[in-house]
């Protein structure tokens, strides 16, 4: 089996373009609350720092060093409770984890988000079982081979999945590359009005 092939801004350059677009546009004012999920090396903020104020920002790491929250920065979204309106996902491989636990928790206004999604050489690459479940396909084997082939299809119905949320994606972008992984940046907004009709009811389901 072929595992996504792990380039850590081996040309950042795309990554960069992207990240700078998105910040003129929509954090020009410096209001940007930046969480770096997969922080690595920091190098891409740090070199976005450079050149754009920002309110905050977390770097998250399970990997320990000086500088950064050593977590799983999937667990850190899933407990919800943030407020952060710029999540960064650059993950060697699969960001869907990270998509639907942010997804589930995101306060409601608008929040930029960074996807890198990584992908195995010549065409394979093993799909993850949130892919998989966003696609109906929980539970089922399927072949490396042809997980291949179902990896666009899984990109689309992952990205999909916000409007269960009552999330709406205004802008999306993929910038050009010339690896084996595609760089996504969204704009998205979640209303008030859906997160008060979500808890009205779940409050009534718990009273039932």
């Amino acid at each position: 089996m072929t595992q996504p092939t792990k380039t850590d801004n081996h040309d950042p350059t795309a990554k960069l373009c992207l990240r700078h677009y998105f910040l003129r546009k929509y954090h020009g004012d410096g209001t940007a609350r930046v969480m770096d999920c997969c922080m690595g090396t920091g190098f891409l903020w740090r070199e976005l720092r450079k050149t754009h104020k920002i309110e905050s920002y977390l770097g998250l790491d399970v990997k320990p060093k000086k500088g950064r929250l050593k977590i799983d920065s999937a667990r850190y979204l899933e407990a919800g409770g943030w407020d952060h309106n710029c999540i960064d996902v650059d993950t060697y491989g699969c960001p869907w984890h990270h998509w639907f636990a942010l997804l589930a928790n995101l306060p409601y206004g608008k929040a930029t988000v960074f996807l890198t999604i990584g992908k195995g050489l010549r065409g394979l690459s093993i799909i993850s079982k949130d892919s998989l479940a966003a696609m109906g396909l929980a539970g089922f084997k399927i072949p490396p081979a042809i997980q291949g082939r179902l990896w666009g299809h899984a990109f689309t119905y992952c990205i999909a999945a916000s409007r269960q949320q009552d999330i709406e994606i205004t802008e999306a972008i993929e910038a050009t590359s010339t690896g084996n992984a595609r760089y996504i940046g969204m704009r998205i907004e979640k209303s008030k009005s859906s997160i008060d009709i979500n808890r009205l009811i779940c409050d009534t389901i718990s009273r039932q």
